[in-house]
């Protein structure tokens, strides 16, 4: 796949490079709000100004798919590394300036995190143009990598890191990241885009809503993935809690290292296997009721080290659940609309991280981690069922 198309391998390696930037910084003020602070609310007001973008991400779609990608896709990068020089800049007076300190980190964050948020969009409408749609889940594995194997990877290197450098050590490495994956960009050869659209379609921001609403498959994928992200906003603030109940940042940097490596693992071997028997659509919805079924129980491990094995035979079906799902929007999407549709996508998917954290950020005061986790499996089995239901989902195949 790398040697049969040379613009996806440059995309795939500036992808794989940003996403190292992308959890470092993310894992870093992460922890550092928490150790800081004291306060999970501010965890999770984090997190949701992570996610929050989302909201607007169908504003740039019709953008997306007029600009040259390559420009794009650089521009974006150099924005998130202004932006962690700023965080950088925020820490530094955290002392004399607590508060200012914070408002100045989370301006930034919220900035890089617009930038970071349209790039994915960039290179998810990009894929398709690059290659035939029965290539779509296989280019699907290489970049669910590049998205989240390296992502939970190098957040759990960060998590050990945290325990030997600085905050402000780590985020320097960051900076660096991003000056890679602008040079990596650079190398694409063709950064062109579809042609321009008229005045009258400028004018109408919601039609990649319309679109995606007028097919029923993709209304339910929505709605499942809505859900299922709400739930993972919930997530990204109780495994904190996690870890600190069961070790601190050290037990934090394994679960992250547990899920990053189950979800590479399932994200190419074993994806790659079941791909061979399996439709997408049948495989997304029998991996999601799986994922939910491990994790509901978990509450019941007291030893640390069976919570661990658990979490990551979890996280293997994670990983196939996630390389099947890009490639339906990208085979049911006409290519001159792929931008606005996936932005469209992602406001209403996406977003409802930023408000799970905000939401589960202000229950962890009085709800239990436990209690959680039975929550989320339950709600894993629930969108499994929902999609099985969906006769077109469940029979859904790339190569129709």
């Amino acid at each position: 796949m790398l040697k049969k198309y040379s613009d996806f391998r440059h995309l795939f390696s500036g992808r794989l490079i940003s996403n190292c930037g992308d959890s470092i910084y993310v894992l870093v003020l992460s922890w550092y709000i928490l150790e800081v602070t004291k306060s999970t609310m501010l965890v999770g007001l984090l997190n949701s100004i992570i996610f929050l973008p989302n909201v607007f991400s169908f504003m740039f779609g019709k953008a997306i798919d007029r600009w040259n990608k390559k420009k794009t896709l650089i521009l974006l990068e150099f924005i998130q590394l202004i932006a962690v020089l700023v965080i950088i800049g925020g820490m530094a007076i955290a002392e004399q300036f607590q508060t200012l300190s914070l408002v100045i980190i989370f301006f930034a964050v919220f900035i890089a995190a617009t930038a970071s948020t349209n790039t994915y969009t960039v290179q998810d409408a990009y894929v398709p143009a690059l290659m035939p749609k029965e290539d779509l889940p296989k280019a699907e594995m290489y970049m669910s990598f590049a998205y989240n194997g390296t992502d939970y990877v190098f957040t759990s290197i960060a998590g050990f890191l945290l325990a030997v450098m600085s905050y402000m050590s780590l985020l320097v490495v960051d900076v660096i990241t991003f000056v890679l994956s602008i040079l990596t960009f650079g190398r694409l050869d063709d950064g062109t885009t579809t042609k321009p659209v008229d005045l009258d379609e400028k004018k109408d921001i919601l039609s990649g809503f319309k679109l995606l609403m007028a097919s029923r498959l993709l209304r339910t994928f929505a709605f499942g993935a809505a859900f299922g992200n709400l739930m993972f906003g919930g997530l990204n603030v109780y495994t904190l809690t996690i870890g600190k109940d069961f070790g601190g940042s050290s037990y934090f940097g394994l679960l992250t290292a547990g899920s990053s490596i189950g979800i590479m693992i399932g994200g190419t071997f074993v994806v790659n296997f079941v791909l061979k028997y399996y439709n997408v659509g049948r495989i997304l919805w029998i991996v999601d009721i799986i994922f939910g079924l491990i994790l509901l129980p978990i509450s019941i491990f007291t030893n640390k080290y069976m919570l661990l094995l658990v979490w990551f035979i979890a996280f293997i079906f994670l990983g196939v659940s996630q390389v099947v799902q890009k490639p339906i929007l990208q085979a049911e999407i006409p290519h001159e609309k792929m931008g606005e549709v996936i932005s469209a996508f992602s406001t209403l998917t996406i977003s409802t991280l930023s408000l799970g954290s905000l939401l589960f950020g202000y229950l962890a005061k009085f709800m239990d981690w436990k209690i959680f986790m039975v929550i989320f499996g339950m709600s894993y089995v629930f969108i499994g069922l929902l999609y099985f239901s969906n006769k077109q989902f469940n029979n859904y195949s790339v190569n129709d």
